[in-house]
């Protein structure tokens, strides 16, 4: 590759115009790579038939081999949104509500990402997004610079993990519902009415604990929170 040879354009997004903010430029060819910047611009070395890949969580991840013309001006690229095309599906009994928000959120979408002929597949990745925590490590920034810019600072990360959160959450609810039930408690303890009630109230378990403790444990927890309870509630 001669010397000084360098792509330099923006990268936008398909239907918006507007720039892809960090994503990842990488001369597939010749191992070399960079990042867009806050406007969606970028500037990496390449060579004529050299195979450019641009890649972000959101989007198709595309290659684009380098023409003669690349080298002597700035180009403007687009890069379309990651769409989710489910399976048809032939319904018989509709399901309930939360049947139905169960299934979708468990549901797994095949990969849709469009990759350049030629290239290597990429490998499959856990595209769960990280916590706030996580992302305000200052181990992350320093081990990850990249990854860090795009999630502290794009309000498509930002917004990806709090619906994550949401249908996290949600799902979470839904199990708990199924599982710690009010006639569960009244059969472990015997209990009856409103001091039923008050003893639920009593036990103040956490969503994260109910969902992730098996039942018979929470049996045995039961019975020893209720010889608190009627210590504090005789009669």
């Amino acid at each position: 590759m001669a010397q000084g040879q360098n792509v330099t354009g923006e990268l936008l997004d398909s239907i918006s115009n507007e720039p892809v903010q960090f994503a990842h430029v990488q001369n597939i060819t010749a191992k070399k790579g960079t990042l867009t910047n806050q406007f969606g611009q970028f500037k990496i070395p390449a060579s004529i038939g050299d195979t450019i890949a641009f890649s972000i969580v959101g989007y198709q991840q595309i290659g684009w081999e380098v023409k003669a013309t690349w080298l002597e001006e700035k180009i403007t690229l687009k890069l379309p949104k990651d769409t989710v095309l489910l399976d048809e599906v032939l319904i018989s009994d509709m399901p309930t509500e939360a049947e139905f928000k169960r299934q979708m959120l468990n549901h797994q979408p095949k990969d849709t990402g469009f990759w350049y002929h030629g290239m290597a597949p990429p490998k499959p990745r856990d595209d769960s997004p990280l916590s706030e925590s996580q992302v305000n490590n200052p181990l992350f920034a320093i081990t990850q610079p990249a990854d860090f810019l795009y999630e502290k600072f794009s309000k498509q990360a930002k917004e990806k993990r709090k619906y994550h959160q949401i249908t996290q959450k949600e799902s979470i609810t839904y199990r708990v519902n199924q599982k710690f039930t009010r006639d569960f408690v009244q059969n472990v303890t015997g209990l009856e009415g409103d001091e039923l009630t008050s003893f639920i109230y009593f036990c103040d378990y956490s969503l994260d604990y109910l969902d992730r403790t098996p039942l018979y444990l929470i049996r045995e927890d039961l019975l020893a929170q209720l010889d608190k309870f009627q210590n504090q509630h005789p009669g």
